[in-house]
């Protein structure tokens, strides 16, 4: 069935203008200059419709997963929630980050529980027409974990694991420079005593140092044998950077200091940073701000991490005086930039033959809302 969709704020061709889009079969077929009106067009009027959103990184599945500590829902009704909160921000593309390797403290048995039920919940069903949104897989690799990459084996070149990052939490270092950051996030969230905490932070910090360099090494070489997009994670210094372009990363994903995401930009990778980062304004672990990378220029892509709605406000943010990013520019990072971040070409841009997949969204005194979502030109919310 053929649909049209108009509008005076269309982002085509990376600026706004007047247009329709004519969509069939799922796909955009035609784009003219005109504002079509009447029976059979979806008019989007003075709101801006826009390329549909594309998330390479959140773990929001995981409250709708353990909503309470200790309450565990059934894995299927808990990615229905988390899809229809994709669809209502907007987001029609989604890498569901799922963590493994996970081996420390009380993150660890909740972790590798999600882990078990959503990988093959999500691959089993993703084609199946149940969800509203494309969902693909980002398998989280926590290389710090002895076995990482024993785990990680069996799911390369599985179709829909489609991206997967390097993560090594161990204190003082990455995310975690300040060990009173790393104190304060898992002492006060996971209760543990001074003494327990110490313990941790020993055996998670020798576990590092012996197989951090190992998994990397096995885990990226099975991403490159079977086309798997790669992500440095928390990269801190120059050394870092130069560590992950040499293992084959393209994406860098939350660069902590203003160092090493210069580097990051200055040697090709694309840079992301997290959406509540750009809304809270700073880190909530006390590294750099990505409002920071954006006025220098080194920010590519925009994550909503933990909070799907902030994708959008967080790119309007960016727009203003005091960080002076053009809109079409910022918007381009939740559309455009991470589709070719993750080797996507048939989406992330309003344009024929592309997947129609849009989104209409208001901008006025209330907030920056999502007003409708199409995925391949069905509305989903």
């Amino acid at each position: 069935m053929m649909q049209r969709f108009s509008g005076h704020r269309v982002l085509c061709d990376g600026v706004f203008r007047p247009a329709t889009l004519t969509v069939e079969g799922g796909q955009i077929v035609a784009i003219d200059d005109t504002v079509a009106s009447g029976p059979g067009v979806v008019e989007a009027g003075e709101h801006a419709l826009i390329p549909g959103l594309i998330e390479l990184h959140t773990d929001n599945h995981e409250k709708y997963f353990e909503p309470r500590p200790g309450v565990h829902w059934p894995a299927m009704q808990a990615l229905l929630a988390h899809d229809a909160h994709m669809a209502s921000a907007g987001i029609t593309t989604v890498f569901d980050a799922i963590a493994i390797g996970y081996g420390f403290g009380g993150v660890s048995a909740s972790r590798e529980r999600i882990a078990a039920e959503s990988i093959q919940t999500l691959l089993n069903v993703r084609e199946e027409g149940v969800f509203r949104v494309d969902h693909r897989v980002h398998l989280r690799c926590e290389v710090s974990c002895q076995g990482t990459d024993q785990y990680f084996a069996p799911w390369a070149g599985v179709p829909g694991i489609d991206l997967v990052s390097l993560m090594d939490h161990a204190p003082g270092q990455r995310q975690f420079v300040s060990i009173e950051k790393y104190r304060e996030y898992n002492q006060k969230k996971y209760g543990y005593t001074d003494h327990e905490f110490e313990l941790l932070m020993a055996e998670h910090t020798e576990a590092s140092a012996r197989f951090a360099g190992p998994n990397r090494l096995h885990i990226t070489a099975l991403c490159h044998t079977h086309g798997i997009a790669l992500a440095s994670h928390d990269d801190a210094t120059v050394a870092h950077v130069e560590e992950s372009l040499a293992l084959g990363c393209t994406l860098a994903e939350f660069p902590t200091t203003m160092a090493a995401g210069e580097a990051s930009h200055r040697r090709g990778l694309k840079v992301m940073m997290g959406a509540p980062n750009v809304i809270r304004g700073g880190s909530h672990s006390g590294n750099v701000a990505a409002k920071d990378f954006a006025m220098a220029g080194w920010l590519d892509v925009l994550s909503s991490d933990y909070y799907p709605s902030a994708l959008l406000q967080a790119a309007v943010k960016l727009t203003e005086p005091d960080i002076g990013v053009p809109l079409e520019r910022a918007l381009s990072m939740v559309t455009s930039e991470p589709a070719q971040a993750a080797g996507l070409t048939d989406r992330g841009v309003l344009a024929e033959g592309r997947r129609a997949d849009f989104v209409m969204y208001a901008d006025d005194h209330h907030a920056v809302r999502v007003l409708q979502t199409y995925a391949a030109g069905q509305r989903v919310f």
